[in-house]
């Protein structure tokens, strides 16, 4: 599979999130500039600069399209989702 880092941070984490999803609210601005705006754990610990997202997104990887493939096989759930009720 070849990743675009066009694609909204929905599509990428493959997130069923509802309409309510703040990111899906903002799809033109990086989910990670709306988390570092919320009141918890996500600005605090910085997750953000370890979510595949946020790697995919940045001008220049540190990771091969290989590396990146593993890592999409492998990542976890979306930071934004745990807010969405």
């Amino acid at each position: 599979m070849q990743f675009n880092g066009e694609w909204p941070c929905w599509e990428i984490m493959r997130c069923e999130g509802t309409d309510s999803c703040p990111a899906r609210k903002n799809p033109k601005k990086p989910c990670w500039e709306i988390a570092s705006k919320m009141d918890d754990y996500r600005s605090a610990f910085n997750v953000c600069k370890d979510c595949i997202v946020y790697l995919l997104k940045q001008e220049q990887s540190v990771f091969t399209d290989q590396e990146i493939r593993v890592i999409m096989e492998r990542k976890g759930s979306c930071a934004l989702a745990a807010r969405v009720n």
